[in-house]
C-alpha cells in the first residue's frame, strides 16, 4: 500500500528529466576538458607545419583558420631535423636529441625500478626495528626541493667525472623515494604475506622471493611508476642544461628551447621541436594504458 502511494522518484518526470540534465552538464564539463586540454596541443602540431608569419595572423577571431594552415610546409621539421640548409648550418639535430632523451629517460626506468624495487621490498615485507623512522627519514627526502640539492648534486658529479656525459644525466636519478612509497603501498596492499611464507618455507631466500614472487605480482605498479618516472625524466630541462654542455648527447627539450633566438623567435621550429617529443611520451602510455590504469587503482585500494 504504501509503495503504491509514494512511488519510485527515479521513475517520475522531474527525476528523469533531472537525470537527463545531469548527463548533459557531465558531457558539457567532459567536453570543455578536453577543449582546454587538446586545443593547445592541436595547435602546436599544425603550427610546426605552417608558414612562419601565418602562426599567430589568425588567433583573432576564432575560427578554424586559427588551426588549419593556409599554406601547408614542412620546413620548421625539416630544419629542427638538420635536413636542411639552414638546419644543416645551424647545427641542429632533433633526431640524434630525441634519441638522447629516449635512452636517458629508459635507462633511467629501468634502473631506477631495479634499485627502488629492492627498496620497497626491504620496507614493505620486511621486519626488523626502527623500520618506521628509517621509512620517515627516506620520505622526507621527497620534501627537499631540487633547486635546494642542484648545486650540491653538481659538484658530485664533477667530482665522480661525469659531468658532460650520460651518467651526468642518469646516476642521479637511481633512488626515488615516490618510487619506493608508492611500491611500498602496492606491495602491502596487493600482495598476501602468505606468498612469502610459502616461499620461504620452499627453501627460497628473500632475494628470490623478491625476483620470483612479489615483482611478477607488482607489475601493474612497476608500469604505472615507471610510466611517471619515464615522463619525469623526459620534462627534465634545469639539470641537463647545466650538467651537460655538448649538443652531441643534450637531451631534447633543453635543445628546444634554444630554438627560441633573443632577437628574432622562429616559433614555427618550438612547434615542431615539441610535437616530436610528445610522440614517444604518447606512444607508449597509449602500449601501457591497461597496466597503468590497472595499478592507480590497485594502489587506490585497500586490501
Amino acid at each position: 500500500m504504501a509503495a503504491d502511494l509514494h512511488p519510485v522518484t527515479a521513475h517520475t518526470p522531474a527525476a528523469r528529466v533531472l537525470g537527463a540534465l545531469g548527463q548533459v552538464l557531465r558531457i558539457a564539463i567532459y567536453a570543455g576538458l578536453c577543449f582546454v586540454f587538446l586545443v593547445p596541443f592541436v595547435w602546436m602540431v599544425f603550427g610546426g607545419v605552417r608558414a612562419e608569419n601565418e602562426i599567430f595572423a589568425n588567433l583573432i577571431p576564432f575560427s578554424l583558420r586559427t588551426f588549419i594552415p593556409i599554406e601547408w610546409t614542412l620546413e620548421s621539421y625539416l630544419t629542427v631535423l638538420g635536413m636542411n640548409e639552414t638546419g644543416r648550418m645551424l647545427g641542429y639535430s632533433f633526431g640524434r636529441n630525441l634519441g638522447n632523451s629516449f635512452f636517458v629517460s629508459t635507462a633511467v626506468v629501468l634502473l631506477s625500478l631495479v634499485f627502488n624495487t629492492m627498496g620497497a621490498y626491504f620496507f614493505a615485507r620486511l621486519r626488523f626495528p626502527g623500520k618506521k623512522y628509517l621509512i620517515l627519514f627516506v620520505l622526507a627526502t621527497f620534501l627537499v626541493p631540487f633547486e635546494a640539492t642542484i648545486v650540491p648534486l653538481y659538484v658530485v658529479v664533477r667530482s665522480l667525472g661525469l659531468h658532460n656525459s650520460y651518467g651526468a644525466l642518469i646516476v642521479p636519478w637511481f633512488a626515488s623515494p615516490f618510487v619506493i612509497f608508492s611500491l611500498i603501498q602496492f606491495m602491502r596492499d596487493q600482495i598476501p604475506y602468505e606468498l612469502d611464507e610459502a616461499a620461504l618455507i620452499d627453501g627460497a631466500g628473500y632475494w628470490t622471493t623478491l625476483w620470483r614472487v612479489i615483482v611478477p605480482n607488482t607489475v601493474p605498479g612497476l608500469v604505472t611508476n615507471g610510466l611517471l618516472e619515464f615522463q619525469f625524466i623526459w620534462n627534465l630541462f634545469y639539470w641537463p642544461l647545466i650538467s651537460v654542455t655538448s649538443k652531441e648527447i643534450q637531451v631534447l627539450q633543453v635543445v628546444i628551447a634554444g630554438t627560441l633566438g633573443q632577437n628574432q623567435q622562429y616559433w614555427g621550429r618550438t612547434f615542431a621541436g615539441s610535437s616530436l617529443a610528445t610522440i614517444p611520451v604518447v606512444v607508449i602510455f597509449l602500449l601501457l594504458q591497461r597496466y597503468y590504469v590497472q595499478g592507480v587503482a590497485s594502489t587506490g585500494v585497500k586490501g
